[in-house]
């Protein structure tokens, strides 16, 4: 009974506190919200939207077109078609109205297909013991001049260069191919030979890593929902110590003290509270994930079916937060000490876990930090399973950690109080 009552005063004493619920409620699916559409726009930006590229023919033959097409092919580029200059599409590149710049020479195409033609026309002397002619007294490379806005990241550069140089290395094959074709018609001017088959011998399977056959695709959602939601967990610290300090101010704390009973049932009574609360904002969080955000055009936050791990994650982190809450009440003299360390302590924690940035994206001494955040530890068993489909099995490491910070934290609580109660 000393439990229950313990229980429904805290319950009386949150609900009268409006700002601690619009903290504990509102702040969090706002943060989820915005969040969201601002990186999942980023993320579109380099995978789905289409690159500014100015293409430049001065060629107007088959390479340029064939090339025009592969890039139109794509999807990738938007392409524009401009008769410039080398330093007027330099320019243009430079002032970061396209992202990419190709220039297209005079005679490509026709230089193309005499080296071709010069290329196999060695080749196939070279078998009939003929000596080796020089078809061409030009032996200068073909050269095609891209130009890259300077604030191209060069991961990106780099793998838009290798794109475009695939699909030269095909038109140069094709050219090949009917050089090929050309001379062999003069051996054998009667036949009439098959089209080469340019199908792929070789394909390349590419899918997510994952646990247990997983297909799930990461996305902004996957990571704000979690990132955020374990945030807003901890920053319910702030409102629990401002209910410890309030007692202590007015004098509640004191009669509670002096009533039959240890103080480890009000402390329960607040923890079993808070860690309730904890976990209605994960279930309003997944609300927003599976519900709201598809209606807002973001993706649709994937469960899976493991219901009962993800509960046992959100308890683990609930937890943990109720604890460092009771720490910072028990420790803090003051609402401004406990809101401007719990706030900024929090802040920083967070920053360092991986919920503002990904940990992926971090520099290596970054990385080796954030494995001191709780808020890391949650998040990366959050990734385990939305992403990975992991079980227990792969996450009770993690689980673990939460669990030693939850009982560190309030058995300090514990023993600073009774500290302070013999001095």
């Amino acid at each position: 009974m000393k439990l229950i009552y313990s229980l429904y005063k805290e319950y009386k004493v949150l609900i009268r506190d409006r700002a601690g619920l619009a903290i504990t409620f509102i702040m969090p699916t706002a943060l989820i919200l915005i969040m969201t559409l601002i990186q999942d726009s980023t993320f579109k930006s380099v995978n789905e939207s289409a690159v500014p590229l100015l293409f430049v023919d001065r060629d107007h033959d088959s390479l340029s077109q064939t090339l025009e097409k592969y890039i139109n092919h794509s999807k990738f580029f938007t392409i524009t078609k401009k008769q410039l200059s080398n330093n007027e599409v330099k320019k243009q590149v430079a002032q970061g109205n396209f992202l990419i710049g190709i220039i297209i020479p005079e005679n490509t195409s026709k230089r193309l297909k005499e080296r071709s033609t010069e290329r196999i026309t060695n080749l196939l002397n070279s078998f009939s013991g003929d000596s080796i002619e020089t078809l061409s007294t030009d032996t200068s490379k073909i050269q095609l001049n891209i130009f890259f806005d300077p604030v191209t990241k060069q991961s990106f550069k780099t793998t838009i260069s290798g794109a475009i140089d695939r699909i030269i290395s095909q038109i140069e094959m094709q050219g090949m191919i009917n050089a090929l074709n050309a001379k062999m018609k003069e051996t054998f001017p009667d036949s009439k030979p098959s089209a080469l088959e340019s199908t792929p011998l070789v394909n390349i399977s590419e899918e997510y890593a994952s646990y247990n056959n997983s297909v799930i695709i990461p996305n902004a959602v996957q990571h704000n929902v979690p990132a955020w939601t374990l945030f807003a967990m901890f920053f319910i610290c702030i409102p629990l110590a401002g209910n410890i300090i309030k007692e202590r101010q007015d004098g509640s704390a004191f009669r509670l003290l002096t009533m039959p009973g240890s103080y480890f049932i009000v402390m329960l009574g607040k923890l079993l509270t808070y860690t309730l609360v904890s976990l209605i904002q994960f279930l309003l969080m997944l609300c927003v994930g599976v519900f709201i955000l598809p209606l807002l055009g973001m993706p649709q936050l994937n469960i899976g079916d493991n219901l009962p791990l993800l509960f046992l994650i959100a308890l683990s982190a609930g937890l943990a937060a109720t604890g460092f809450g009771l720490l910072v009440g028990t420790i803090a003299t003051s609402h401004d000490q406990a809101s401007l360390f719990g706030a900024v302590f929090v802040i920083i924690l967070a920053a360092i876990g991986g919920v503002w940035v990904p940990t992926f994206v971090m520099p290596d001494f970054m990385k080796t930090i954030s494995v001191f955040s709780p808020l890391n530890w949650g998040l990366e068993s959050f990734y385990a399973v939305f992403i990975r489909n992991s079980s227990l099995k792969e996450i009770w490491p993690e689980i673990l950690k939460l669990w030693v910070f939850f009982i560190a934290t309030l058995s300090s609580a514990f023993l600073y109080q009774k500290y302070k109660r013999l001095n």
